[in-house]
């Protein structure tokens, strides 16, 4: 595996037409009164219809039991197992990529086929809009076509898009990022040393022998694909500015090391703070971007289904957790306020998947806005925010910052003798993740996570450290942990059980790309690789995850659950010295959501 860094000086604001008229960017409070149908308007909301309850999970006797007494006996996940669903069924197990016996299986060849090298110019197609089509930036298209001015094309003029391939060769070079040999995928790393300075503790573990130790037995041990095998590399990138260069241009810059230097035809980011890219890769570089950070809606629409969130979009975690709470009654008669920062797209975002769909549905909620002033720890404006939380104190807090501007917010809170009210989260920022609540811990002590205790999360379903302790895996879940183990040198799982969730996040993203290569078969173009991947249809992750990918979804979650933050994690006192900074725990069961 070949590792990159940056070395050299290199987003497009989001801009949504409801930002200006009733916010003050500057983060003065104002409050929304304007009154519209009680209905959530289908153009805000662009994800949830209907919500059904899931039989196949019973938590409630488990609800129970965490509520009485703590003993060493109680497990809050015993029923995980023998109720766990194996629901996918279209999902075909003979596919040797699809297994859950091993993680693959070797397979015989199978037939080539002819990809077309040439297309036709058709009457308003552009060399730009051809470029595009077939994954390629426009300079390679003039360079492949040797035409100097991309303006002086006509009609049933063929332009090629690819290279001129031969049946009965075997695996051929194809495109950028594709030889005879191997495809390029890159992995989007960002070292988080110097966030544990802040108090921002590394649950990952190290996710390049996680990769390489996957990657290992794809091309080891399952003959890779169709004869080639995956040439796995790697570019850092920071969470903080570094080298006096802002976290948005390292965004930039590692997309064109990884897109451009390398060139990979996948780029996977489960990195969650490795600044903007999304736009850098799919549109600019026509590159297929796998990631597990929380994107906006412009960049899903934009990215001609060469991006792929392993979770939702911003706007949808967002609107999917105001459906549920308006369905429970949380907000009924409540006073509300909503805090968010500017960092870039995070503003706009909280506008159209939050505050935006609280008016039409009739509530006047505060609304305070955190600088950041470029940096990703947001806190100037917070004194604002404690001034009208004192004067005028909210039932319901939807705090939507970030992991780092979190805990000081709630810190101040407690310090000026806020009064506690009922906060809610979602995915957005990540306010669904351990990382987040151990960091609130580490940050503000017990003070703090007290305070926090009770936070509900509306999120899709995912991997709980408490579930780790406990043992309980699903049959995927299980496969993934016994094929790391088996092949890893180094089994950090072991070491650190929490890392355990980075291997099943890496398990079930490289099982994504080892379908997609194989299915898109021998002489794949770098388009259809990228169409193969956006129409996988149902994909396996860890928990209840089950999802899916397709032309019209390109969010995997199927599901929504109802979880809450408890500190201290009283199940047990064994669980609550396992969770020293409290955890996250289910209390009803998932919810199929249906996306339109």
């Amino acid at each position: 595996m070949r590792i990159g860094s940056i070395k050299a000086i290199l987003l497009i604001s989001l801009v949504v037409s409801a930002c200006s008229g009733s916010v003050d960017q500057t983060g003065e409070t104002e409050p929304f009164d304007k009154t519209t149908d009680s209905e959530i308007n289908k153009k805000t909301i662009t994800t949830v219809v209907k919500t059904t309850d899931d039989s196949s999970y019973d938590q409630s006797s488990n609800i129970e039991e965490e509520s009485a007494e703590p003993n060493e006996s109680v497990s809050y996940f015993k029923n995980f197992s023998s109720s766990f669903s194996n629901e996918i069924s279209s999902i075909d197990r003979n596919h040797p990529f699809q297994t859950l016996d091993s993680f693959c299986t070797p397979y015989l060849p199978v037939k080539e086929e002819l990809v077309p090298a040439t297309v036709e110019v058709k009457k308003g197609d552009s060399l730009a809009k051809i470029a595009s089509k077939n994954d390629l930036t426009l300079s390679e298209i003039l360079e492949i076509n040797q035409i100097d001015d991309p303006n002086l094309i006509f009609v049933g003029q063929k332009i090629r898009v690819g290279e001129e391939l031969q049946i009965g060769l075997g695996p051929q070079a194809t495109g950028r990022g594709i030889t005879e040999k191997s495809i390029s995928i890159v992995n989007i790393k960002t070292p988080k040393d110097e966030l544990q300075t802040f108090g921002f503790e590394n649950f990952d573990g190290d996710t390049s022998e996680i990769f390489s130790t996957f990657i290992k037995i794809l091309n080891e041990e399952c003959g890779g694909f169709h004869g080639r095998k995956i040439e796995l590399e790697e570019i850092t990138t920071f969470p903080l500015e570094a080298f006096d260069i802002d976290t948005s241009t390292l965004g930039t810059i590692a997309c064109l090391n990884a897109t451009k230097d390398i060139p990979s035809v996948i780029v996977v980011d489960i990195s969650q703070f490795s600044g903007p890219l999304e736009d850098c890769v799919v549109n600019e570089q026509k590159t297929a971007l796998i990631t597990t950070k929380v994107s906006s809606n412009r960049n899903v629409t934009s990215s001609d289904n060469r991006l792929l969130i392993d979770s939702f979009s911003s706007e949808q975690a967002l609107s999917l957790m105001l459906l549920l709470a308006e369905e429970q009654g949380l907000l009924t008669d409540k006073s509300i306020a909503v805090v968010a920062d500017d960092s870039l797209g995070n503003y706009e975002s909280v506008i159209t998947g939050l505050v935006e769909p609280l008016r039409e549905l009739n509530y006047k909620a505060e609304f305070h806005l955190i600088n950041c002033e470029g940096g990703i720890f947001c806190n100037t404006g917070i004194d604002r925010v404690i001034d009208s939380f004192l004067e005028n104190p909210p039932d319901v807090v939807f705090p939507t910052l970030n992991p780092f501007s979190l805990p000081e917010l709630l810190t101040q809170m407690i310090s000026n003798g806020v009064q506690k009210p009922q906060i809610i989260q979602s995915a957005f920022n990540h306010q669904d993740d351990e990382q987040s609540t151990n960091h609130i811990f580490n940050y503000g002590g017990r003070q703090a996570s007290e305070y926090y205790d009770g936070t509900i999360i509306f999120s899709h379903p995912y991997v709980e450290n408490q579930r780790i302790f406990e043992g309980q895996f699903s049959p995927f879940e299980e496969m993934c942990i016994e094929e790391y183990s088996r092949v890893s040198d180094l089994d950090q799982h072991l070491v650190e059980p929490r890392r355990s969730k980075m291997v099943l996040k890496i398990c079930s993203i490289t099982r994504y790309i080892a379908r997609t290569l194989f299915d898109a078969g021998v002489n794949p173009s770098r388009r259809k690789i990228h169409e193969t991947l956006s129409t996988l249809g149902p994909v396996e992750s860890p928990g209840f995850s089950f999802g899916s990918f397709t032309l019209e979804k390109q969010t995997r979650p199927s599901k929504i659950q109802h979880m809450e933050y408890k500190f201290p994690c009283s199940i047990s006192k064994e669980a609550e010295g396992n969770n020293y900074s409290g955890c996250i725990l289910p209390v009803a069961p998932p919810k199929n959501i249906s996306t339109n």
